[in-house]
C-alpha cells in the first residue's frame, strides 16, 4: 500500500531507519578498507545517490503542484550543489570541498529531512518524488558524515570556521546569480531560498519574522556557528571513542 509520507509518521521513520543503517553497514565495510577503498565505497554510494537525485527530478517534473520554477531552480538549490560536489570531494584532497560537504551539507539535508518544502509531504512512500527527495538528502548527510567518519576528512573547529568563510563566499556568489538570473531569465528562479521558503517550516518562521528577500536569512548565521562548532565536537569525541574500541577490539581504525 502506498501511504502517504509526513515528517514523523511510520514511513518517515521507516526512511530514517533505512538511510542509518546504510550508513552504519558503510562504515563498517570502509574501516576494513585502505584510503583507496573507501574512496570507492563512496563514490559507489555517490552514484546511487544520484540515482535518487534523478528520481527526485522525475518526481517534481510529474507532480502538477510543483510550478516549472521549481524544478528550473532544483539543480543550484544548495542540496543539489551538495549532491553533485560529493564526487569530486571524495576523489580530490580538497580540504574546504570536503568540508562544504561534511558541515554544510550534512546539515542541509538534515534539515531537509525534518522540514521539506511544501509539496513533498503527503506524497506516496513509493513514489519517485518521495523516494527521490529523501533517499537524496538521507544520503547527502550519511555521505558527507563519513567522508570524516572513514578519515578522508578530519573536521576541526578551525575548520568549521574556514568552512564557514567558504560557505558565505559560495553564499554571496548565488545571491548575486540569483538577482541577476531574476532580472533577465526567470523571474521566480530563488536559489538557496533567498527570496521565498517555499514552505520549509524552519525558513517560513524567519521569512515572517523578517520579511525581506535575501535579510530573512541573515538570523540563520549565529545559529549556524554553533552547530558547525556542535559538528567538529561530535567528530572529535566519535574519534576518540573509535579509538578507543578499536583498541579494545583489534579493530583497523579510520585513519588514511
Amino acid at each position: 500500500m502506498n501511504v502517504p509520507i509526513y515528517v514523523f509518521s511510520a514511513p518517515w521513520f521507516g526512511f530514517v531507519a533505512v538511510l542509518a543503517l546504510v550508513g552504519v553497514a558503510f562504515y563498517g565495510i570502509g574501516r576494513r578498507l585502505g584510503e583507496v577503498g573507501r574512496r570507492n565505497l563512496l563514490i559507489g554510494a555517490t552514484v546511487g545517490n544520484l540515482i535518487c537525485f534523478g528520481l527526485y527530478m522525475v518526481g517534481l517534473s510529474t507532480q502538477g503542484d510543483f510550478p516549472p520554477s521549481v524544478v528550473y531552480n532544483m539543480p543550484l538549490q544548495l542540496c543539489s550543489l551538495v549532491t553533485f560536489s560529493l564526487i569530486p570531494a571524495i576523489i580530490f584532497r580538497v580540504n574546504w570541498l570536503r568540508g562544504l560537504c561534511y558541515f554544510i551539507g550534512c546539515l542541509a539535508g538534515f534539515l531537509a529531512l525534518f522540514s521539506p518544502a511544501t509539496g513533498i509531504e503527503g506524497v506516496g512512500v513509493f513514489t519517485p518524488l518521495a523516494i527521490g527527495f529523501f533517499g537524496s538528502h538521507g544520503m547527502n548527510v550519511v555521505i558527507g558524515a563519513l567522508i570524516a567518519a572513514l578519515g578522508l576528512y578530519q573536521p576541526s573547529y578551525r575548520e568549521a570556521f574556514k568552512t564557514l568563510g567558504w560557505f558565505g563566499v559560495l553564499a554571496g556568489i548565488m545571491a548575486v546569480f540569483n538577482i541577476g538570473v531574476r532580472a533577465t531569465i526567470a523571474a521566480n528562479a530563488n536559489y538557496f531560498y533567498f527570496f521565498d521558503p517555499e514552505g520549509a517550516d524552519i525558513l517560513v518562521a524567519l521569512h515572517n519574522l523578517v520579511g525581506l528577500p535575501i535579510v530573512y536569512l541573515l538570523p540563520v548565521l549565529p545559529l549556524l556557528i554553533v552547530v558547525l562548532l556542535l559538528q567538529a565536537a561530535i567528530y572529535r569525541s566519535g574519534s576518540r571513542l573509535a579509538g578507543r574500541l578499536a583498541t579494545r577490539w583489534g579493530a583497523r581504525p579510520a585513519n588514511p
